[in-house]
């Protein structure tokens, strides 16, 4: 995963997993903090997400996992590695 900086937004890029179903992407306020999910894609071709209203000067952490729907459930695949982006 890679991840830009913009104005009061974080821009984060990856790549497509073979035979996922979506993504989910979460942040952090610290790289060891509490992640919390912000975003859920759907469809295998969703591979950026922008995420805006963020504090200029301020650092966040995100990373990303695929995840596949098997029947009525949604198995997830590891994380990516944290990347911090500090807002401009």
């Amino acid at each position: 995963m890679s991840a830009a900086a913009g104005t009061k937004k974080a821009i984060l890029k990856w790549n497509k997993q073979t035979g996922a179903t979506g993504y989910v992407v979460y942040m952090a306020t610290s790289k060891t903090g509490k992640y919390s999910k912000i975003a859920t894609l759907k469809g295998n071709s969703a591979v950026s997400y922008t995420k805006t209203g963020l504090t200029k000067g301020r650092t966040y952490y995100f990373k990303v996992a695929a995840y596949k729907t098997v029947g009525s459930s949604n198995l997830y695949g590891s994380f990516s590695a944290v990347k911090a982006v500090k807002v401009k």
